[in-house]
């Protein structure tokens, strides 16, 4: 029986039914609608936001990831204000907030390249800050560096240097990382601390308690300390898929590139 033959209705029938087989075997491609994820990063952790923010953009092209960077004390706030999904920060968790470790980083003491110290025990490196010790070897005077109040990085190193002794008032202070970096390396006989994973040319970091600050940070070294994803509370939406990648290889590979994996 030719085609010409079938009836009408059976052979519109079977070019519905091709019609159908042949849609169904392309496969059908559905675009995500466009995302708007915010993140707040303390001062240290700027740039390492930025550089997660467009691998994650690389990887969910549909996600837009805004950045800003702030004293851990602002982002803190801000994150409570509900002005973005996640933060990241250095040091201990916030009180009742959501936390997890993404890695491990570690504060650097950097003096101007002059300073002829090669390396501080923590006793010493407390009074050096303190203003008990006004002179390097070489009679150079001993010029404080410290960041401002409510900069994470100076919590920490009160925390973990000072012991609830107070910085010396004729310490320069500086308003971020890039100021403590400029400040140390164009004063002569100034001393300050950064994190590791900020340290750039024009300073020197010198060894604490015999072990040098490195990138990433070894584990014997006494000022380390982790790197934390926080928020209020458990992440929701696009915010905990961004918090999930973070945490797994490919998420990982971008945070390991600058700084050591979080401690188990």
């Amino acid at each position: 029986m030719g085609w010409a033959r079938v009836p009408r209705i059976v052979r519109w029938g079977l070019v519905a039914v091709l019609w159908v087989v042949g849609c169904a075997s392309q496969p059908i491609t559905v675009t995500p609608r466009p995302v708007t994820l915010r993140v707040l990063a303390a001062d240290a952790y700027g740039p390492l936001a930025e550089e997660v923010a467009f691998a994650y953009h690389e990887a969910r092209p549909w996600v837009r990831v805004e950045v800003e960077t702030f004293d851990r004390g602002v982002v803190e706030e801000r994150l409570r204000a509900g002005a973005a999904g996640v933060g990241i920060v250095g040091g201990s968790p916030p009180a009742q907030f959501w936390a997890a470790p993404i890695a491990t980083d570690g504060l650097a003491v950097i003096v101007h390249p002059a300073v002829p110290v090669e390396g501080l025990t923590l006793a010493e490196l407390r009074e050096v800050f303190r203003g008990r010790i006004g002179e390097w070897p070489d009679g150079t005077p001993v010029q404080v560096v410290s960041r401002e109040e409510g900069s994470g990085t100076r919590a920490l190193f009160e925390e973990r240097v000072m012991g609830g002794s107070d910085v010396t008032l004729t310490a320069l202070v500086a308003v971020d990382s890039r100021s403590m970096l400029e400040a140390v390396s164009a004063t002569p006989g100034a001393i300050g601390y950064v994190a590791c994973g900020r340290l750039e040319g024009g300073v020197r970091p010198i060894a604490i308690d015999g072990v040098p600050p490195t990138t990433p940070i070894r584990p014997e070294y006494p000022l380390r300390y982790p790197v934390l994803l926080v928020a209020p509370a458990e992440p929701e939406g696009e915010a905990r898929a961004f918090a999930q990648w973070l945490l797994e290889p490919e998420g990982q590979a971008t945070v390991l590139s600058r700084l050591a994996p979080p401690d188990k």
